[in-house]
């Protein structure tokens, strides 16, 4: 299996990640079983720092649950410098499958695979302390919040690259939808920015069988509803992408009343901020004026979440070339499509140079996908994952 994937399946470091492989499993599978919130991944915090303390490598704490690891080696004064980032939180999703493993925590699931990158990133550090010689500093960064309040920007902002400045910094996700093991990677966007829609339609209802005496916030807000379409086919280049959806309105109790209010909620998804910035004026410009025309008022409020995840070029070909390294040709791509999907590893790309990329997540042709109550991250990327995290920390301060 391994020599399908790895161009050398018997190399030093993959015979060391494979004697530790039953371990690592393990530990995934028990932080599977033990998941937590956004903002409350204090257990898994201890855990982490306890090994990293285990492998002679520093740890300090950051933005509360978020766990620095620290490792430097050789003339590391003059090295260079390296960021490897996994996330750690949970999902409050119920856990409906059947594993011998499966989530202790009512309500609470590791649906999105951070209990896998957690691993990954761990077992790449017990290797890189243990046995890799190199001269620079790698900075291990466990972030919690990614599913919730981006807490990646609330590291950034806690100082994260001023307190353990890099040259670069790494973050990997798996993708269900490819073969366990295949690398994903290229240059530019990878995910979207997000901004949330919110549209109060006010006017003046009344009895539904006298429509003429009213101002009818229903069908304003169905006019908006249709109206704020155009912004995309009509006020966006065709080769700029976003998405603008409705996805909930809510107005009236019965069947023969028009309501004083009706409220619309969607969300903006986009990968470049003048796209953003100009779709934002529209959605005020139209909301406005469609009420107007009718004799309605509302209220719009756009509130940012997320930025774009975008990777940089230089940083991309670094990671590229050290993959290439060590996954045979079939098991590295660079065409993968980016996705109007989210994630805050944006600001920390916002900040610094650096890179995104994906491992595939397949089982035996099962497709399972993420935020679903049936995932299960796939324990043979543990190995495969340690593996690329160590290739591309060498292969970078190496350079």
């Amino acid at each position: 299996m391994l020599s399908k994937i790895l161009k050398t399946p018997n190399s030093s470091l993959v015979q060391f990640l494979q004697a530790h492989d039953e371990k690592f499993r393990k530990l995934r599978q028990t932080i599977h079983a033990n998941p937590e919130l956004s903002r409350q991944e204090f257990e898994t915090a201890d855990l982490i720092e306890s090994l990293l303390k285990s492998w002679k490598i520093k740890t300090e704490r950051l933005s509360t649950t978020g766990v620095i690891g620290i490792l430097q080696k050789g003339d590391f004064q003059n090295g260079k410098r390296i960021g490897l980032r996994a996330d750690t939180d949970a999902l409050p999703i119920e856990e409906k499958g059947n594993l011998p493993y499966r989530s202790k925590n009512e309500g609470v699931m590791h649906a999105c695979g951070h209990d896998g990158h957690t691993t990954m990133l761990l077992a790449a550090a017990k290797y890189l302390a243990e046995e890799a010689d190199f001269d620079g500093t790698i900075i291990f960064i466990f972030q919690p919040d990614e599913e919730d309040q981006a807490g990646a920007r609330r590291m950034v902002e806690d100082g994260l690259f001023e307190k353990f400045p890099v040259d670069a910094v790494y973050g990997i996700h798996n993708f269900p939808g490819a073969s366990a093991g295949k690398i994903l990677i290229k240059k530019g966007p990878q995910m979207a920015g997000t901004c949330e829609v919110h549209i109060d339609v006010f006017s003046k209802g009344g009895h539904a069988a006298h429509p003429y005496q009213t101002v009818d916030s229903v069908l304003v807000a169905a006019e908006i509803v249709v109206g704020l379409q155009s912004i995309i086919s009509r006020n966006i280049s065709g080769i700029d992408s976003a998405v603008l959806t409705i996805g909930a309105i809510h107005g009236g109790h019965a069947n023969n009343v028009i309501p004083n209010k009706v409220s619309l909620l969607g969300t903006l998804r986009y990968f470049d901020l003048k796209v953003r910035d100009l779709i934002k004026t529209r959605i005020e410009t139209l909301a406005k004026g469609i009420c107007l025309a009718h004799g309605a008022t509302c209220e719009v409020r756009l509130i940012d979440g997320y930025i774009p995840t975008i990777n940089h070029d230089k940083e991309t070909d670094i990671a590229i070339e050290a993959l290439s390294s060590l996954m045979q040709p079939d098991f590295i791509t660079q065409d993968k499509v980016a996705s109007m999907g989210a994630e805050d590893f944006g600001f920390m790309l916002h900040e610094c140079p650096g890179a995104y990329f994906y491992i595939g997540n397949d089982k035996d042709e099962i497709f399972t996908g993420l935020h679903t109550d049936q995932y299960d991250f796939n324990d043979n990327n543990i190995l495969i994952g340690g593996a690329a995290w160590v290739t591309l920390a060498l292969h970078f301060l190496g350079k």
